[in-house]
């Protein structure tokens, strides 16, 4: 035994050496090549599954909301009399400001072809372009402004649904004895559209002109201003002052619209916000609840 060793051990015995004490150790620190998936409970939905439904349901909605938007459109409301007479009670209602502010827009706009044509495009493309843009954007942005803004969309949609069964009105362009020229039709060579509005040549009849009153044209302009006014960010907000003030303008020049369907429309929203709001704080209040009764 050699006497240079510490008592108790001999040549026999040998320390570990540096590779044989570091190889656990790094294996310890070392990152895991993968990772399992958190175990879900039993009854609870994994979170890709709860968001793939969470979109089908959403999407569904909008589906069947168009669906229905389409017939109601194609079915109800389609009486030409009483269109026409609702037509000139909006009208009667407007008083001296037809005369004074959509008569002569209406006069100029015709005299002014590029400007003219312009605002046939816009009519007829922008109302189906921004609405769903800013629909996803806003989906992209997620949170409270989405489900207001979701809800919102939904419930103004319906409202105007309801008002087209039961008061079907005729817009300026197809009263005749009022001094109005249907701008689409007048330059209706420009572009893809006939007598109906927006609606492409030779499927004019399956769209409903007498669709007037409250104006979603505008409507759901002022619906994108407000969602793209919560996106934040100048480029936001000034498209969100800039595009429902052009569509108004457009509307009432074309002769799509009475000053009163814009107005129209502008409730239908604002309404439908309410009902959001309204919504959410008794959601929230019902989740308090529970919180409190977990907490107790």
């Amino acid at each position: 035994m050699r006497s240079d060793l510490a008592p108790g051990l001999d040549d026999t015995a040998v320390a570990p050496t540096a590779p044989a004490v570091a190889a656990p150790m790094a294996a310890s620190l070392a990152p895991p090549l993968g990772r399992a998936p958190a175990p879900v409970a039993p009854g609870v939905e994994a979170p890709v599954v709860k968001r793939r439904r969470r979109w089908a349901v959403e999407l569904g909605v909008l589906v069947l909301l168009g669906i229905a938007y389409t017939v109601v459109r194609g079915r109800w409301g389609t009486d030409a009399g009483a269109a026409m007479a609702h037509g000139h009670w909006v009208l009667h209602a407007e008083g001296a400001l037809f005369d004074h502010l959509e008569r002569p827009l209406n006069s100029w706009i015709v005299g002014v072809p590029v400007i003219a044509v312009a605002a046939c495009y816009f009519y007829a493309l922008m109302h189906y372009l921004m609405t769903p843009l800013v629909l996803l954007a806003s989906r992209h942005r997620g949170g409270r402004q989405y489900w207001r803004g979701y809800v919102a969309i939904v419930v103004a949609s319906a409202i105007a649904l309801v008002s087209y069964a039961a008061f079907p009105a005729a817009p300026p362009r197809l009263l005749h004895d009022i001094g109005i020229t249907d701008v689409m039709a007048h330059f209706a060579d420009y572009g893809w559209w006939g007598a109906a509005a927006s609606a492409p040549r030779g499927i004019g009849d399956a769209t409903n002109q007498f669709a007037a009153m409250p104006s979603l044209h505008f409507g759901w302009s002022l619906w994108c201003a407000i969602q793209m006014w919560g996106l934040g960010g100048r480029g936001w907000r000034i498209a969100a002052v800039a595009y429902p003030t052009l569509q108004v303008l457009v509307v009432l020049a074309t002769g799509n619209h009475f000053l009163l369907d814009v107005v129209g429309g502008a409730l239908c929203v604002l309404a439908a916000y309410g009902v959001a709001l309204a919504g959410a704080r008794i959601w929230a209040a019902r989740g308090a609840r529970s919180a409190a009764m977990v907490a107790d």
